[in-house]
Parts: C-alpha cells; structure tokens; sequence
C-alpha cells in the first residue's frame, strides 16, 4: 500500500489528503495547529465574517426601502469576533469528519524533510519520523513585510488580525490594491470608518481587467473612499495614532493602518535541501500541471507553489495532486477556469483570458438590468462581460461587477471547460428571475 503524506492542515491540505485516499493508499495529513490552518482562523475565513457582517448591515440598512421597517443597524466587533470563532470551530470540526471518513491519519506537529522520502515531525519534544512515497507541500503562505512596513498588532495591522479587531477606529489607512486590500477597504468604509486607501502604482486590482478595477475605484471613491495611486516608502506608529508615507513625499495620518501587501510560499522550515529540492529565485518552486516538483515524488499545491494566491485554485491544484499521488486518473491544472473573486461592493470576477492579439477576441456586455432579479434587489448597477474567439466562437474568458459576481461566472468557467461557444451559452435559458440571466442574455447580444 503506497504511503502519502501530505503537509499543511488548511483547505489545500484537507483536499488534496482525501483525494489521495480514494486510492490504494494510507494517507498522513501532519497540521501545525487546528484543521482549518491559516486559512480558516487567522486570514480568509475571519474576513469574509467580517464582510458578511456588513452585507447583513447594509441589507438592513435599507430595509426601509424594501418595505420593511427596522430599528438601528449596528455591527457589534465582540459580536462578530464570537462568531468568527464559532464559523472557525465548526468549519475545523467539518474537516476532521472529512479527513476521519475518508480513513487519513492526522498528526499534529511541524514537518521537515530529513530525506528524499523521510519526513521528521516535531511537536514540542517529541519527534517521529515518517516515510512517504509521496509527499504533498500544502503549507501555504506567510505575509510579506518590508523593514519599513511591519505590524504591531495595535495600530498597524494585518490581515491576520482580522479575528482580534476588538474596535473599529474612526479612520483608517488601508495599503494595497491587491484583492485583500480592496476587500478590507471596502469593509472599514461600509462599517463607518474613514478609509484612506493608498493602492500603489499600478493602480486598483491590476491583475484584473481594466474595467473591473475602474468599476470598483469609482464606486470606492462614490462611498467616500480617499484613493491615492503611489507607492508606499514607510508605515510607522505615532503618538496619536499612525503615519504612512508615500513615495511622493507626502505623509498620510489616521488612527490605524491596514497592510496587504503581498505573501509568499512558507517553505523555510521544509529542509528541502534534504529531499533534493531547491526553491527558486521567486521564492516558489517550480511545479507542473499535476503538481509535480523536479524530484517526482514531491508536490507542491496552493499558495506553496506560489501565486495567484486563490483557495479555489489551490483546491484545485491540491485534489489534482492528491489523485496523481495515489496514480489516480486526473486532468492538469488548467488556469483559465479558476473563477478570480474580490468580495468587494461592488463584487469583482473574472475568469479565462479576458485580452489577446489585435482582432483575436471579441467582447460583449449585459447589464444586470437584463434581469428582473436586480430590481427586486436595486443591483441594477451590474455587469456581465463575455469574451469569446473571433474565429471559432468558443468562449475564452468572463468578468462581472456588481452583486453575486463570482457565482455569475461558473457557467462560464464551465463553457470555457467543455469548448462551449458563444452560441452554445445563448441557448439556455437561466432560472427567472435570477442575475445569472445576464451571463445568457449577453451571449444572445452576439450578431
């Protein structure tokens, strides 16, 4: 029976050990701290508590308009912190059921390679060694921070104090535009705290499309949001709070400030050089389309193998490598239909390849005014813009803005799958009414 053992306790870890038990295999799963890992307790997860708390508000707020009459709306931090720690706890609970159910071993402690196919786990002092068949790097990331720009926990803080947040403070300065950043600006701002946003100078959401990135920079600055495109030089606490200054020479002050400037792979504490195992210049190592490193045996999935750091994409990766690992049949990894989310207000989404050659592809858009769902709900606002091969008409690429825009492009996600082509999509019909009748109905704005 072969052995499998996978390293990292978060989603991609969970993922890729209960895909590689479906085969003839024992499968290890060794987690640093409670199923669920960084992902689930200190980054992802809390956020999007947080941002669901202000969707609820924001609901709430304008219930009036709705024909439903309510008192106050407040959002309470302790509350939300509580239930932060409640969706974690049951969510690591849901995991352990999955891991037990498909027969995975789990061990608590912290991996290193003492060999190509030996791993040394340690908790606290005691150690045991594994050997493995197969090995699957699922550790995730850390964040990365200049010298100039580093977290105290207090007043300058980071994504991994999202489940501590005891208070909100009367302005904030949030740093970066990347989707973190834009996700956590648009938080502070719709829970009432004056946000500076400083996105650097590529500008707001520069991996995704240009109009995507426009869309939510004018519906930031529409909300209040002060957005200054310039490079950050230092971030440093003051004596009432904290100063941010930029490249230009000009020094921003608020009572906080929020930094999202970038992760990368946590492979330092691997002992790679004992399995052989080199990590590159970029800071990754270099995998291919099974997740396969240059010693074949060992993989690498998720946010280890480098970016774009998406837990839809290391999910993907991970289930792919696992069933590899067990010499389970498995497609590659294919980029173009990993659905990219910003949960913003607006909600960003792209997906598959959205620019090419002059001529190559063509482009149509529906607004969500297609639908009678966006009345119902005053999401009028909304677009769907499809992206499709001039020459055979298959469609290449999707992006959406506006309410429920990443559950908007899995239809496309799929098209893009199976070689669907534009005609193919104007044919079906969605559910009425629901915002997804845009997606088809700009397939059917095609002449």
């Amino acid at each position: 029976m072969k052995q499998i053992v996978v390293i990292g306790g978060g989603p991609a870890g969970v993922e890729a050990a209960v895909a590689a038990a479906q085969g003839n295999t024992q499968v290890t799963l060794i987690s640093e701290g409670p199923l669920g890992g960084r992902t689930g307790w200190d980054s992802l997860l809390p956020s999007k508590v947080w941002l669901h708390a202000a969707e609820v508000a924001g609901v709430a707020a304008h219930a009036a308009a709705e024909g439903v009459q309510l008192g106050a709306v407040q959002v309470e931090p302790a509350a939300v912190l509580g239930r932060i720690k409640a969706v974690a706890q049951r969510w690591s609970e849901r995991e352990a059921q999955r891991l037990q159910a498909a027969g995975v071993n789990v061990i608590n402690g912290v991996a290193a390679f003492s060999g190509p196919h030996e791993l040394v786990v340690r908790n606290g002092e005691n150690q045991q060694v594994l050997a493995a068949d197969a090995v699957i790097i699922a550790t995730g990331s850390v964040p990365r921070f200049p010298p100039t720009m580093k977290p105290d926990g207090q007043r300058i803080i980071a994504p991994r104090f999202a489940s501590t947040l005891s208070t909100l403070p009367p302005d904030m300065i949030v740093i970066g535009g990347g989707p973190t950043g834009s996700e956590f600006a648009s938080l502070f701002s719709r829970l009432g705290v004056k946000v500076t946003w400083i996105v650097g100078a590529p500008g707001v959401l520069p991996m995704f499309d240009p109009a995507a990135g426009q869309a939510l920079a004018a519906a930031m600055a529409a909300q209040g949001v002060t957005i200054h495109q310039v490079d950050v030089e230092r971030a440093e606490r003051t004596e009432a709070g904290v100063a941010v200054t930029t490249t230009d020479g000009v020094t921003h002050t608020a009572a906080m400030a929020f930094l999202a400037i970038g992760r990368v792979p946590d492979l330092s504490r691997l002992n790679l050089a004992a399995a052989g195992l080199q990590v590159g210049e970029n800071g990754q190592l270099a995998i291919d389309n099974y997740g396969r490193t240059e010693a074949g045996h060992i993989f690498a999935v998720g946010d280890a193998a480098g970016g774009p750091m998406l837990a839809n994409r290391a999910l993907a990766q991970a289930w792919i490598a696992g069933r590899t690992a067990a010499e389970l049949p498995a497609p590659g990894y294919c980029p173009h239909t990993v659905v990219s989310a910003v949960y913003t207000v607006p909600e960003i989404a792209q997906v598959g390849i959205v620019s090419g050659g002059e001529g190559e592809l063509q482009r149509v858009r529906a607004s969500y005014t297609a639908s009678l769902k966006a009345y119902l709900g005053d999401e009028t606002e909304g677009w769907v813009e499809l992206v499709f091969d001039a020459a055979n008409r298959q469609i290449r690429g999707g992006i959406a803005v506006g309410a429920h825009a990443a559950d908007l492009l899995a239809p496309v996600a799929l098209a893009i799958q199976s070689g669907a082509t534009i005609a193919d999509l104007a044919a079906i019909f969605a559910a009425y009414p629901t915002l997804s009748e845009a997606v088809f109905a700009a397939a059917r704005a095609v002449q």
